[in-house]
């Protein structure tokens, strides 16, 4: 399956060397418009002020270099978000499931596919019209779910983790056991006994 998807930097140091990438998600973009909602406001804002400085101060005023150094803090942010965004993936390889987020301070969750007991989507009516949602991976080891909130693809990526697993159990069941073919008799034809001396057939002379 092609995801779209590399193991770039510290994802592939996390990667086993014969490990793949079957799918992988971030969260959903209208959540990463969320958080940069009041930034972009706050940008438009300043940016209004920069238009109305350079058209009603006088050129060379120092407010004019003021305000264009205010456009970097909502430019800031927004990248930062974006950055948030980007390095927060879920990822379905062919031996677990993994959750990498962080920029600097990196962190991995994995849980073996092995290991899933149970999978639960929770898609609300907007959800399915953008097609997101909450998933919820129950392991054998953990008392709680691990919850993927705000996931992009929500039931392609169960649909992906149920068949990794399934191609995982198939590929560790041991063969089926074959009881060993039994040799076939072989049928022979019984001769016919030998005629004794005296009986019907042997005459002698007298």
């Amino acid at each position: 399956m092609d995801t779209g998807f590399e193991a770039r930097g510290y994802l592939r140091k996390v990667l086993a060397g014969d490990e793949r990438i079957l799918f992988a998600v971030r969260q959903h973009p209208l959540f990463f418009l969320r958080h940069i909602a009041w930034s972009i406001l706050f940008l438009a804002l300043v940016f209004a002020t920069v238009l109305w400085a350079m058209f009603g101060l006088a050129p060379g005023h120092p407010e004019i270099a003021l305000f264009f150094l205010l456009l970097l803090i909502p430019v800031g942010i927004i990248w930062w978000h974006y950055l948030v965004w980007k390095n927060h993936a879920y990822i379905i390889t062919d031996h677990r499931v993994i959750q990498a987020r962080g920029v600097f301070n990196k962190q991995v969750v994995d849980s073996l596919l092995e290991k899933v007991n149970d999978v639960r989507t929770d898609q609300s009516l907007i959800g399915r019209w953008f097609d997101y949602g909450d998933v919820e991976i129950m392991t054998a080891n953990d008392t709680t779910p691990n919850v993927f909130q705000h996931i992009s693809q929500p039931l392609a990526l169960k649909r992906a983790m149920m068949e990794a697993k399934e191609r995982l159990t198939l590929q560790f069941m041991p063969p089926p056991h074959v009881p060993p073919e039994q040799p076939q008799p072989t049928l022979t034809t019984p001769m016919p006994p030998a005629a004794k001396p005296g009986s019907e057939g042997d005459t002698t002379e007298v």
